[in-house]
């Protein structure tokens, strides 16, 4: 598996990854792992790139230039003066390989390599996305993207042609007596 970055922050609920290379980031929803012994699973829930120096906010340069790569071709510089990052909401980890679906008792340590989790480990989390209410029922502005992000993609991997209807299915249940909120995801996963 290719590395993705290193944890920069992190507490029992999130991790932050700093990504090696610039734009790099996992799509929102996707499904990775920090650490290698007994990994912790977090799912992506925010995506940015900022200037490395707090102080100093990007300036635009590209006024008199026709196309956007130009940017970086005339200011390779860039690529060290940005930096992108990732937050992940911890949804399990895993205990003599078998993956437990709540929070590790201890949070995924500063440096811990980052990297998606594999066909395997994904069709073995698909199996029990009860996971997905904790996403839902968190203050996450962002959570319904999230969970339809996460659903989108778990479908493309697992070999179950009824994935996406048998997981409309448990949110319905979670959602119950949220129609509004559960048209809003079914509508992200285009149902």
């Amino acid at each position: 598996m290719i590395r993705l970055g290193e944890i920069i922050e992190s507490n029992t609920n999130e991790f932050v990854t700093q990504c090696y290379n610039l734009y790099s980031a996992p799509s929102l929803g996707t499904l990775v792992k920090a650490g290698q012994n007994d990994p912790i699973f977090g799912i992506v829930s925010y995506v940015q790139t900022l200037g490395l120096d707090p102080t100093r906010r990007p300036l635009p340069r590209g006024k008199h230039l026709d196309d956007e790569s130009e940017i970086y071709e005339q200011n390779p510089q860039l690529n060290q003066l940005l930096t992108t990052e990732f937050k992940s909401i911890i949804i399990g980890h895993s205990v003599n390989q078998n993956i437990e679906f709540f929070l590790s008792p201890t949070p995924p340590k500063i440096h811990s390599f980052v990297q998606e989790s594999s066909s395997e480990e994904i069709s073995k989390i698909a199996t029990n996305i009860e996971f997905l209410e904790t996403i839902i029922y968190s203050n996450q502005p962002q959570s319904d993207d999230i969970v339809a992000s996460f659903i989108r993609q778990v479908a493309t991997i697992v070999d179950n042609p009824n994935f996406v209807n048998e997981a409309a299915k448990k949110i319905s249940a979670m959602l119950r007596n949220d129609t509004q909120r559960l048209n809003s995801i079914f509508r992200r996963l285009r149902l």
